[in-house]
């Protein structure tokens, strides 16, 4: 990366670099003294990112550690649901409406806790989808007025637990997903005395945008086809339970990128509510499910890390579309559900992770020292580094991999010793960042000479693993906003990639936000050993702590809830310890007590081979003992 100005440059270079102000959604900011703060209510008090790094860590808190802000919860809530209000004043829309958030995106409970005290008031409510999470929220405080949906596949078990919540005083409406519910529901409900409330999950014909576009159309997972949800509600009106029939919901895919598909999607939607509405007068809700996306990557695109429009425009075109729709079938205007849990939650979660060391791609060297022996192939590659220019670099390339070939046959073929292969690598490698060195002289550069900018680049290993608190990013390629939390006022000179722990060359981030869109690499800082440096991954907050797995054993990083005082001081709530060492081995069916155990056998037969002092035993006893409950992660 070409050197920069350091008395030149300022957070204005930092901002077009790393682009928080178009991915940020306002939370975001630099203050003069480099360093991330976080605005959680957007116009008010911030807080310093890195400063609270350092506190932590000053409390023993070690790092890798995902900081939740809670402010951020709130304030999106209040976004979603003011753009909802403003929309139903402006279409004069005859009823409300009302936020459900779906659990699994998130299911940590301090996160599940902060929604329900932010919902209070906005008569907004939780979605299940299994009965472990029904299980999870079932004895959850709850003042009868929130909704309480229950999604996913259900068995007699999940159905009984679901309407005896209704004798807790819950306000709970069973999804019928799949067509055979309905018969358990009316089984149970008449075993237990319990009059239920039942929602219709549609399966729409027109597909969503985006990456998750499969989860609408004729041949979705979930969901009653036509002729399916008709048998249903003809089941209820012969058993005389016509008046269950409260919802009708339908759901076209996660992080939807272009609105145009979903506006046809919700109009048939619409017209299909309107239908059944003029048969079933109990009737009172229409879910448009989860999809508002989150720009993950600024660009107000429809490729998959983005999106076109905003809030305000999904809550116009629901209110507008939904509201006309029923005013020409001259049937009621329902009150209006979504459940956007991703555009609720992913703001509010930052991953700080610390580099601890970094393999770096140095500038090209004046002059090479000679080969160590006298070889033709050796003496080739000498002549080739130094005479390249700008005008024959192409054909020097070129020509260094074909020696480079032949010297790997001649080395596997025993005509070639260690020091010279030593060399031949040494010299490639310098060879390779001097022709990229001319690429901004060339008028016309090749994509050989053009694909060295993805090559010649350092790694920067972080404290942290891909697929433990990433796992989309590896996954699916899901882009994050990936930056330093801190120098943000001095010019990153380095290009980097950024490694994991993990021993699996997928342990990487190699896709990285950019002006110019997705890119290989990012501008990083130097990296000194002596000195603490720590990035940030931003918009963690939806579906990654659910999805993450156990890859070499890394457990869940330590967690903090930070939350403002109205003085603008901040403090902290709640802190998650990560997993220990003795928690993730229990996980995978190890008992620590009996690894002691063995460990103690294994000591006292190499004492008496006479291969163990006494002193050794027991410094391998306390190690062990102590790291069994250490963090998973690098304590730097």
């Amino acid at each position: 990366m070409q050197e920069l100005d350091q008395e030149t440059w300022d957070i204005d270079e930092s901002r077009e670099l790393y682009s928080w102000d178009k991915w940020g959604e306002g939370y975001f900011h630099v203050n003069g003294k480099g360093n991330i703060e976080v605005t959680p209510y957007k116009d008010g008090n911030a807080v310093d990112l890195y400063e609270i790094i350092k506190t932590l860590v000053g409390r023993g808190v070690e790092v890798p550690v995902l900081i939740r802000f809670d402010g951020v919860i709130r304030d999106r809530l209040e976004k979603i649901s003011s753009s909802f209000q403003e929309a139903i004043d402006l279409y004069s829309y005859q009823n409300s409406y009302r936020h459900v958030f779906p659990i699994k995106v998130n299911q940590q409970k301090h996160v599940i806790d902060t929604i329900r005290e932010a919902g209070i008031g906005k008569h907004s409510g939780l979605e299940v989808g299994s009965k472990p999470e029904l299980l999870g929220i079932l004895a959850l405080p709850d003042d009868g007025d929130s909704l309480f949906l229950c999604n996913g596949y259900k068995d007699e078990e999940y159905i009984e637990l679901a309407l005896l919540s209704r004798k807790l005083g819950k306000r709970t409406i069973i999804i019928i997903e799949q067509f055979y519910e309905y018969k358990i529901i009316l089984e149970v409900a008449e075993r237990l005395g319990i009059e239920a409330e039942v929602g219709f999950r549609m399966k729409p014909s027109v597909k969503g945008s985006g990456r998750w576009a499969s989860s609408g159309g004729d041949f979705a997972k979930f969901g009653l086809n036509t002729q399916e949800l008709l048998s249903v509600w003809k089941e209820f009106s012969q058993a005389g339970k016509a008046d269950w029939i409260k919802l009708l919901h339908f759901h076209i895919g996660s992080q939807l990128s272009s609105i145009i598909p979903f506006k046809k999607t919700l109009a048939e939607a619409a017209r299909f509510y309107a239908e059944l509405a003029k048969q079933c007068p109990s009737l009172e809700f229409f879910d448009v499910g989860g999809g508002l996306g989150v720009d993950y990557d600024g660009s107000k695109t429809i490729n998959d890390s983005s999106m076109n429009y905003t809030v305000e425009e999904y809550a116009r075109d629901i209110v507008y579309i939904v509201g006309n729709i029923c005013e020409e079938n001259q049937v009621p205007q329902p009150t209006l559900i979504s459940e956007s849990g991703r555009a609720l939650v992913a703001h509010h979660s930052v991953l700080v992770t610390e580099v601890i060391d970094v393999s770096k791609y140095d500038a090209p060297v004046e002059k090479l020292e000679s080969p160590p022996t006298n070889h033709d192939l050796l003496d080739d590659l000498y002549e080739i580094y130094h005479s390249l220019t700008p005008k024959n670099c192409l054909e020097g390339l070129h020509d260094a991999h074909y020696i480079k070939q032949q010297i790997l046959e001649k080395f596997i073929h025993g005509g070639l010793k260690l020091e010279e292969r030593a060399y031949v690598e040494q010299v490639y490698r310098y060879l390779l960042v001097k022709v990229h060195s001319f690429h901004d002289e060339l008028e016309d550069s090749h994509d050989d000479i053009k694909q060295l900018s993805e090559i010649l680049v350092d790694i920067y290993f972080c404290n942290f693993s891909v697929f433990q608190s990433l796992p989309d990013s590896w996954a699916i390629q899901q882009l994050f906003p990936v930056m330093p939390i801190h120098k943000l006022d001095l010019p990153p000179t380095r290009k980097a990639k950024i490694v994991d722990l993990s021993c699996d060359s997928d342990g990487t981030i190699e896709r990285f936000i950019s002006p110019e869109g997705p890119v290989s690499s990012i501008p990083l800082h130097e990296f000194h050993s002596e000195e603490s440096y720590y990035l940030g991954v931003f918009l963690v907050g939806a579906y990654q702590e659910a999805l993450g797995g156990l890859h070499n054993l890394f457990g869940d990083t330590n967690a903090i809830h930070v939350d403002l005082h109205e003085d603008g001081t901040w403090r902290f709530k709640n802190l998650i310890e990560g997993d220990t060492i003795r928690e993730v081995l229990q996980y995978m069916q190890y008992d620590p007590q009996e690894l002691s155990s063995q460990l103690h056998h294994s000591i006292e037969h190499a004492m008496r081979k006479g291969i163990l002092t006494d002193k050794e035993a027991l410094v391998i006893k306390k190690k062990y003992k102590a790291s069994l409950e250490n963090y998973t992660y690098l304590v730097v």
